[in-house]
């Protein structure tokens, strides 16, 4: 379905009673992680919108949004079902999404236009990213963004979610793994001894989400995916300073460059990752020189929560149960396994294990799957 950004998916949410408001004073270091995963629960909590964040109740941006798909109802309203469709539905229903195409389309300009911040006007410390877990080596801003990268080669765009914490006022330390879709277009990039362009898109419809965190092909663009979910092509600008496009009602844009340069590493890590643990010590990363900042006028901070830990779920782990499952389900399809009936992904396992019913009609059928 088509929200018409953050704020409409936000307005939906309220009108379902899916949505808590915390007006109460909440501290971005550890306080509001410790409430989001209390409130996300076994994947029957609320999305949560924090109004009142310690030091941010007033400037450039004073409210976070987190939660909006931390739970299957939700996940079914994103994909146009009713809100107890079954977890089959929903998978069958992420199968076709993930499986279609509606490319996007370009607009002159959007709200995401409405701020526009370079050189000495950038201070990331401006937003209120919290620092989620006690552990974590620093307030890390790219928990539930979208990262835009483009194939140099190509033109194809990429977008993802990947790690990343607040390093100056001006950089980004992230976690670049060059088996990622990003990491393969930073090898095209550093090949051609270049600086890797990326843009960080914060807070828009919710199929941003799904669709970045979702195993899309190398080699088809994340947009096309986005306009499949929501039955419209995304609307799409440039950005200021990098060759990128974004959705034109995003909350937040973040532009910058990733150098090769070892000289350029930041200290990155650790963070409470996917797992229920901190995932790596803290070292030298490559980083994000921030180049511009564009924002919608009084902005919506977009974070989550990771790490599934006993009878806590949380957004990655729920998405991650549909997505997965139908990947496979729809893997199973073309690679000519009959019977298959349902395909079950427990959200604890955070993807990681599959459960296939078959309805069995020959020996050796479910060493097949």
């Amino acid at each position: 379905m088509k929200f018409n950004g953050l704020r409409g998916w936000i307005d939906a949410l309220k009108q379902a009673d899916e949505l808590h408001e915390i007006n109460a004073e909440v501290d971005w270091d550890c306080e509001l992680g410790t409430i989001t995963r209390r409130a996300f629960g076994n994947g029957d909590g609320p999305a949560l919108l924090f109004n009142n964040i310690k030091g941010y109740q007033d400037g450039r941006c004073t409210r976070l949004f987190t939660g909006g798909l931390s739970n299957y109802t939700r996940v079914a309203k994103m994909l146009g079902l009713a809100s107890d469709a079954s977890v089959k539905d929903i998978v069958l229903a992420a199968r076709d999404a993930l499986a279609s195409r509606i490319p996007p389309i370009e607009v002159e300009t959007g709200p995401v236009k409405e701020n526009i911040l370079q050189g000495d006007e950038i201070d990331l410390f401006e937003f209120p990213v919290p620092r989620w877990h006690r552990k974590d080596g620093g307030r890390y801003i790219n928990t539930f963004q979208g990262t835009v990268t483009k194939d140099p080669e190509t033109g194809i765009f990429n977008v993802g979610i990947y790690r990343g914490m607040i390093g100056q006022k001006n950089t980004i330390p992230v976690l670049l793994w060059r088996a990622q879709h990003w990491g393969l277009h930073y090898s095209e990039y550093e090949r051609q001894h270049v600086e890797m362009p990326v843009a960080f898109i914060y807070g828009w419809e919710p199929s941003l989400g799904f669709a970045a965190s979702a195993p899309v092909p190398m080699g088809v663009s994340e947009y096309d995916v986005m306009g499949a979910i929501r039955d419209a092509p995304v609307e799409l600008v440039k950005c200021e300073t990098v060759d990128l496009m974004v959705p034109a009602d995003a909350e937040i844009v973040i532009e910058g460059y990733i150098s090769s340069d070892p000289e350029t590493f930041e200290p990155e890590g650790p963070f409470g990752e996917y797992t229920g643990y901190f995932g790596g010590e803290q070292g030298k990363k490559h980083r994000v020189r921030v180049t511009c900042i564009t924002h919608r006028n009084d902005p919506i901070m977009r974070g989550t929560l990771e790490g599934t830990m006993p009878k806590m779920l949380n957004e990655n782990s729920v998405m991650s149960s549909i997505q997965r499952a139908g990947v496979a389900w729809n893997v199973l399809e073309r690679a000519g396994v009959p019977g298959v009936t349902d395909v079950h992904c427990p959200a604890a396992n955070n993807g990681t294990t599959l459960m296939i019913q078959l309805r069995q009609t020959y020996r050796g059928q479910a060493k097949q799957a």
